[in-house]
C-alpha cells in the first residue's frame, strides 16, 4: 500500500518556482534570450520522458488540438517575454505579484465571453486583487515611469498566462500533461527565437554562466516546481495547490531581499497583501473536485 505523502511537498515545489525570478535577476542576457533558452531547456528535459511514455498519445492528437497547442504557445511565449522584461524594471516583489493575477483575467473572460456564473465571493476576491494591484501600481508610478512600465508588462504576463490557462483547460480533458507541456513548450520555443531574430537580439553566442542559468530555470523551475504541484495533485486538491502557489511573490520577494537587499515599499507591501487576500477569497469560493488530469500553471 502505497503511503500518502506530506502536504509539506508542496512547500518544496513553492521554493523551486520562487526561485524563478532570482535566477532572471541574476543573468545579464536580454529578457528574450532568458525566455527562449529557458523554453528550449525545458522541452529537452521533457523530451525523454516523453518519447519513453507517451508516444502512441501523440497519435490521437487532431489538427484541430494541435491548432490549440500553437496558440497555448504563443500565449505561453508572449507571457515569459513580457514578465521576464518586467523584472529588470521594477522589484521582483511588484513582478510576481502582478503576474498572479492571472486567475483574475481567466475569471473575467470567462465571464465576459463565455458568459460563466461567477459568485458574489468570488466579484469580491476579483475586487479586492484588482484594488492591491492599483495600489502597487500607485506606489510604483512615483518611483517612475519606468517601474511602472515594468508593472505593465507584468500585467501583460498575467493576461498571456490566463489565455494558456484557459487552453490547458480545454485540453487537458483528454491529453496528458507531459504531452501537453511538451508541445506547448517547443511551441513557445520556436515563437521566442523568432522573435529574437525578429528584433536582431543575437541568439548566440553567450557566457557559460549565463547558459547555466538558462538551464537551471528549466530545471528546477519549470520541470521540478511545476512537476512536484502536478504530483501533489493526486494526493491534495487543486484548490490547495492553486492557495499554496499564492505564496510564490512572498518567498521571492524573501529571497530578493536577502539575496539582492531588495527592500518592496509600503505600498508595494499593502498594495501585495491585498492582491494575494484577494485572489485567495477568489480561489477558495471557486474550489471543486481534483479533475482525472492534473495539471496547474506554469510560473
Amino acid at each position: 500500500m502505497n503511503k500518502t505523502p506530506s502536504k509539506n511537498f508542496i512547500f518544496v515545489g513553492l521554493f523551486f518556482t520562487s526561485l524563478s525570478s532570482i535566477f532572471i535577476k541574476l543573468s545579464d542576457s536580454p529578457s528574450i534570450i532568458i525566455s527562449a533558452y529557458r523554453m528550449l531547456f525545458a522541452s529537452l528535459l521533457w523530451l525523454g520522458p516523453v518519447l519513453y511514455k507517451d508516444l502512441n498519445e501523440f497519435k490521437k492528437i487532431s489538427i484541430s488540438d494541435m491548432l490549440w497547442c500553437v496558440l497555448s504557445g504563443i500565449f505561453l511565449a508572449l507571457h515569459f517575454a513580457t514578465w521576464i522584461a518586467s523584472l529588470s524594471m521594477t522589484t521582483v516583489a511588484s513582478s510576481t505579484v502582478l503576474v498572479a493575477l492571472s486567475p483574475v483575467f481567466v475569471a473575467l473572460f470567462s465571464y465576459f465571453v463565455l458568459k460563466e456564473r461567477i459568485k458574489t465571493r468570488s466579484v469580491v476576491g476579483i475586487g479586492v486583487a484588482i484594488a492591491g494591484s492599483i495600489v502597487i501600481a500607485l506606489g510604483d508610478a512615483k518611483v517612475g515611469g519606468h517601474a511602472l512600465k515594468g508593472d505593465l508588462l507584468a500585467l501583460s504576463g498575467a493576461v498571456f498566462v490566463g489565455g494558456y490557462l484557459l487552453i490547458g483547460g480545454k485540453l487537458r480533458a483528454w491529453m496528458g500533461v507531459r504531452v501537453y507541456v511538451f508541445i506547448v513548450y517547443s511551441i513557445a520555443t520556436v515563437v521566442l527565437f523568432l522573435i529574437a531574430i525578429a528584433t536582431n537580439v543575437p541568439i548566440y553566442p553567450y557566457p557559460a554562466e549565463e547558459i547555466l542559468i538558462f538551464f537551471l530555470l528549466a530545471f528546477f523551475c519549470s520541470m521540478l516546481g511545476h512537476s512536484i504541484y502536478n504530483w501533489m495533485l493526486e494526493y491534495v486538491s487543486s484548490t490547495f495547490v492553486s492557495v499554496s502557489t499564492l505564496g510564490e511573490p512572498i518567498f521571492a520577494t524573501i529571497l530578493a531581499f536577502i539575496i539582492f537587499n531588495e527592500i518592496p515599499s509600503i505600498l508595494t507591501t499593502i498594495g501585495g497583501a491585498g492582491v494575494i487576500i484577494g485572489l485567495y477569497i477568489y480561489i477558495k469560493s471557486t474550489g471543486r473536485k481534483k479533475p482525472k488530469i492534473k495539471g496547474v500553471k506554469h510560473e
